[in-house]
C-alpha cells in the first residue's frame, strides 16, 4: 500500500471542536458565493441603468456560470493531490478581488470581464469546500452536516434580494459587490486558521492539463451552442450547430486522452462505478427538469396572472422554505440510520408530483396554488441535494473524492443549462403556436404588424416600456380597445399553455427521476475514513459496481 493510502484522513486527526470551526469556516466562504448570485439578479435593472449594454445583460451571468464550470474538474483533480486549503483560499482572493472589480466597472464589458473572473473563483469554492466536507466527515456525518450547508445556500437565497434590494435603493448597485469584501476577508481569516494544510502528494508537471484544456474548451463551446440556441441563433443555425460539433470532436478527444494520462482530470473508471452514473444521471435529470421549468413561472405569472413582478419573484420563498425543513429533517434522519434510498425515493416522488400539479395551471388560477405547489417542490428537493452529495462521495475511495465532487458539481451545472435551454424552446414553440390559435381572426386583420410581432414574445408585458407602447398605439385607433384586450387574453391564454407543455415534459423527467432513485443501489454509509463500504448480501466486494456491457 502506497504512504499516499496509508496516510490517515484529515478527519481523524482533528478533535470535533476543530471541526466545528473548519465547517463554520466553510459555511461562511459558500455563503458569500450564494449571496452574490441572488443578490445580483435584484440589482440588474440599476446596473442597465446605469451602464447601458441591454443586449450584452445575458453575459453577466452567463459569462460566470461558464467560467465556474469549466474551472471544476480541473480544481477536483488538483486539490486530490495538492490539498483543498490553498484552492479555497486562492477561490476567495479571486471571488473577491473579481467584486471589487464588478464594484468598480465603468462599463458593461468591464462588468462581464470581472464577472467571468468571479466565475472562476466560484468555481474554485465549489470544486473544493464540499470536497473538504467529505475529509473532516465520516459519510454518516456528512448527511447531517450537508443538510445544514444546504440550508445556508437556501437563506442566502431568500435574504438575497431584500439585501441586493436594501443596497441597491440605498448606498448604490456597486455596493452589491462591495459586500462581498468584509465577508470573504472574515472567510479566509478563518480559514487559514483552522483548516490545515494537508498536501496529499503529487507534481504538477503530471496534471493532465491537455485533458483539462479539451473538457474546458468542450464545455464551453456546448454552454454557449445551449445559450446562443435559445437566445439568438436557433437549433438550426449555422453557429449553433458549429459548435455542437466542436463540443462532440473535442469530448471524443477528451475521452481519448483520460483513457491514457494516469492523472486523468476525471478518470473513466468513475463512469464503471454504478452508483456513480446513476448518481448523476439522477442529478442531471432533476436538475435540468425541475430548474429547468421553473425559470419560466415568472413570465406565467405577470402574464397570465397580471400579477407585479415582486409578486413573481416570492413564488420561490415557498420552495425554498420546503428546501429548508426537508434538508434539516432529512440529513438528521440519514445521520441516525444510516439508510437514504428511502427518502430520496420520497424526494423524487415530492418532485414528480410537483411538476405534474403545475400541469393544472391556467388563466386565473389563485396564486396560493402555486405557493402549494412550490412547497411540494421544495420538500423533494431538501430531501434530495444533500443526500446524493453524500452517495457520490460515499460511492469512490477517498483518494478520488475531489474528482467525484466535482464532476457532480459539473454535470449538475451541465444540467440544469440543459433544462433551461430545451425548456426554452419548448415554451416559446408552443406559446407562438397557441398565441395564433387564441387570437380570433378578426383581432389578427386589425392588429398592426409591428403590434403582432411584439405580441408573440411571450415575455412582452415584463418589459413595461415596450408594453406601453403598444397599447398607446392600439388605443389610438378605432376598435383597438377591443383588438388590445382580445390581444392579451390570447397572449394570457398561451402563456398557460406553454407553461402546462412545460411542466408535462418536467413531469415525465420526474418519472424518470425516481425510476433512477428506485433502482440506484443503496451502499451503506461508512462510519469512518475507510474504503467505500461492501453491500451487505455480497462477498466482501468494496461497492464499486461495474456497469454490465451490453
Amino acid at each position: 500500500m502506497s504512504s499516499q493510502s496509508a496516510a490517515p484522513a484529515m478527519g481523524e486527526l482533528l478533535t470535533n471542536r476543530q471541526k466545528v470551526l473548519i465547517y463554520v469556516s466553510l459555511m461562511i466562504t459558500m455563503f458569500i458565493s450564494a449571496l452574490d448570485q441572488s443578490i445580483v439578479a435584484t440589482a440588474t435593472p440599476r446596473i442597465l441603468a446605469d451602464l447601458g449594454g441591454f443586449p450584452l445583460l445575458s453575459w453577466v451571468f452567463t459569462v460566470y456560470l461558464l467560467a465556474s464550470t469549466v474551472i471544476v474538474p480541473l480544481v477536483g483533480k488538483l486539490s486530490d493531490m495538492f490539498g483543498r486549503k490553498p484552492f479555497i483560499l486562492g477561490g476567495i482572493a479571486i471571488f473577491v478581488s473579481a467584486s471589487m472589480a464588478c464594484g468598480l466597472a465603468p462599463t458593461m464589458p468591464a462588468l462581464i470581464a470581472a464577472r467571468a473572473a468571479q466565475g472562476v473563483g466560484g468555481g474554485l469554492l465549489f470544486g473544493s469546500v464540499f470536497a473538504t466536507l467529505g475529509d473532516i466527515f465520516t459519510p454518516i456525518q456528512r448527511a447531517r452536516y450537508m443538510g445544514y450547508f444546504i440550508s445556508a445556500f437556501t437563506l442566502a437565497s431568500l435574504s438575497g434580494p431584500t439585501i441586493g434590494g436594501f443596497l441597491t435603493d440605498g448606498p448604490g448597485w456597486r455596493w452589491c459587490f462591495y459586500i462581498n469584501l468584509p465577508v470573504g476577508i472574515i472567510a479566509s481569516a478563518l480559514i487559514w486558521v483552522n483548516l490545515p494544510m494537508a498536501r496529499k502528494g503529487g507534481r504538477l508537471r503530471d496534471i493532465d492539463f491537455a485533458g483539462a484544456a479539451l473538457l474546458g474548451t468542450a464545455t464551453v463551446c456546448a454552454l454557449l451552442a445551449l445559450v446562443w440556441a435559445n437566445e439568438k441563433y436557433g437549433w438550426g443555425g449555422g453557429p449553433t450547430l458549429g459548435l455542437f460539433a466542436a463540443a462532440g470532436l473535442l469530448a471524443v478527444a477528451f475521452v481519448k486522452q483520460e483513457s491514457r494520462h494516469p492523472q486523468a482530470i476525471l478518470p473513466l473508471t468513475l463512469f464503471r462505478n454504478r452508483v456513480f452514473v446513476q448518481a448523476n444521471a439522477f442529478t442531471v435529470l432533476q436538475g435540468g427538469g425541475m430548474m429547468g421549468a421553473v425559470q419560466y413561472l415568472p413570465t406565467f405569472i405577470q402574464t397570465s396572472l397580471g400579477a407585479s413582478a415582486t409578486a413573481s419573484g416570492i413564488v420561490s420563498t415557498p420552495q425554498s422554505l420546503g428546501l429548508l425543513a426537508t434538508s434539516i429533517v432529512g440529513g438528521q434522519l440519514v445521520a441516525r440510520t444510516g439508510r437514504w434510498k428511502a427518502g430520496v425515493i420520497v424526494g423524487a416522488l415530492c418532485s414528480a408530483v410537483a411538476a405534474a400539479l403545475m400541469m393544472t395551471l391556467d388563466v386565473g388560477v389563485p396564486k396560493w396554488h402555486i405557493a402549494l405547489f412550490m412547497v411540494i417542490s421544495g420538500l423533494g428537493g431538501g430531501l434530495i441535494g444533500p443526500t446524493m452529495s453524500v452517495v457520490i462521495q460515499s460511492a469512490v475511495p477517498h483518494e478520488q473524492m475531489g474528482v467525484a465532487t466535482s464532476g457532480r458539481q459539473f454535470f449538475m451545472q451541465i444540467g440544469q443549462v440543459l433544462g433551461v435551454a430545451l425548456f426554452g424552446v419548448v415554451f416559446t414553440t408552443t406559446y407562438a403556436s397557441a398565441f395564433d390559435t387564441e387570437l380570433p381572426a378578426a383581432a389578427r386583420t386589425a392588429l398592426p404588424t409591428d403590434a403582432y410581432e411584439e405580441f408573440r414574445d411571450p415575455t412582452l408585458a415584463l418589459d413595461r416600456l415596450r408594453f406601453a407602447r403598444v397599447t398607446k398605439e392600439l388605443q389610438g385607433q378605432e376598435g383597438g380597445q377591443d383588438v388590445l384586450a382580445q390581444t392579451v387574453e390570447a397572449q394570457k391564454e398561451g402563456v398557460a399553455d406553454a407553461i402546462q407543455r412545460l411542466y408535462l415534459f418536467a413531469t415525465i423527467a420526474g418519472v424518470f427521476v425516481v425510476l433512477l432513485a428506485i433502482f440506484i443501489p443503496e451502499i451503506p454509509l461508512r462510519r469512518n475514513f475507510g474504503p467505500p463500504a461492501a453491500r451487505p448480501e455480497s462477498d466482501g466486494t468494496p461497492e464499486l459496481v461495474p456497469i454490465e456491457a451490453h
